[in-house]
């Protein structure tokens, strides 16, 4: 290497202790501040076109749903019907993804299985689920067992599919050449096969995850006394618009609060694929 470019390298680099060139707070947080931004100007319009047209029968407004949190918090009633909701709806999910993932992974790895079983689940799956309902609550009750078994049903067949697919794309010659290294059939599918249909089994979960709420709420509508669906019926039977919108208020927090947690646990368990995308630009930078 030249000494003028080893210089230009010297110059450009990143000073000792960190302190190079910081992408503004601004920037960096831009999209952040927009979305607050938007969000913002869109409940002042809602609330706008409710006071002018007076459609706060129809569309409610975000003062009056805020009044109803208010007195669902106040009497109690919100804390409790959330906790079920979320006990529900979670308890669900991992069962949903347990069953799915795991025989997503034994369906999609022994192939003669495979093409044995995949007709029957596709046909179970083509059933519109919500007509299952009432016979949920024949076999498991009308408590919380009805509900995490339905949401549980709606979970397996999104990471099912998603991980049956996922196998089904392991590419056939990284397997070929390492069973020729002296791999056996358990290490190839442990070390390859997994790792490599991990991108498509978090896809399932992302996808199934609100399926969970959706089974909760359909449960709770079809048979139950309490939790956020229940509230949102019985609203409907006053037509109360604001408690309408409250429930799915709650509900559309809950989903954006599951689907955080879900980004944050397959960013850390996905690392590998940063780490490696990293190691595998640094050679060619330091050679330049």
């Amino acid at each position: 290497m030249s000494q003028a470019q080893t210089t230009s390298r010297d110059v450009n680099a990143e000073p000792a202790g960190g302190q190079g060139t910081r992408v503004p707070h601004l920037v960096r947080h831009g999209t952040f501040y927009l979305q607050i931004v938007t969000l913002t100007v869109m409940i002042a319009l809602w609330e706008w076109i409710a006071d002018r047209f007076d459609t706060v029968f129809w569309t409610s407004s975000p003062s009056g749903v805020l009044r109803e949190l208010v007195s669902w918090a106040q009497s109690g009633q919100l804390a409790s019907d959330v906790a079920l909701t979320l006990t529900e709806a979670g308890v669900g999910f991992v069962i949903g993804s347990v069953a799915g993932a795991l025989l997503g992974f034994l369906l999609g790895w022994v192939r003669r299985l495979g093409d044995l079983f995949e007709p029957f689940v596709l046909s179970f799956y083509t059933l519109p689920k919500v007509a299952l309902a009432p016979l949920f609550v024949l076999w498991f009750g009308i408590g919380a067992l009805n509900k995490i078994m339905f949401s549980g049903l709606l979970v397996f067949f999104m990471v099912f599919f998603t991980t049956f697919q996922g196998m089904r794309q392991v590419d056939t010659d990284l397997l070929a050449n390492a069973r020729l290294l002296g791999a056996s059939r358990l290490q190839t599918f442990i070390k390859i096969a997994i790792p490599y249909s991990a991108v498509w089994v978090f896809a399932g979960l992302r996808i199934g995850l609100p399926y969970a709420l959706i089974g909760a709420i359909v449960g709770e509508f079809v048979a139950a006394d309490s939790g956020v669906g229940y509230r949102i019926k019985e609203a409907t039977s006053f037509f109360n618009t604001a408690a309408v919108f409250a429930g799915l208020v709650v509900l559309m927090v809950i989903s954006l609060a599951f689907l955080a947690i879900l980004k944050a646990i397959e960013r850390r368990t996905l690392r590998w694929q940063t780490i490696g995308e990293t190691d595998a630009t640094a050679p060619g930078e330091a050679h330049e």
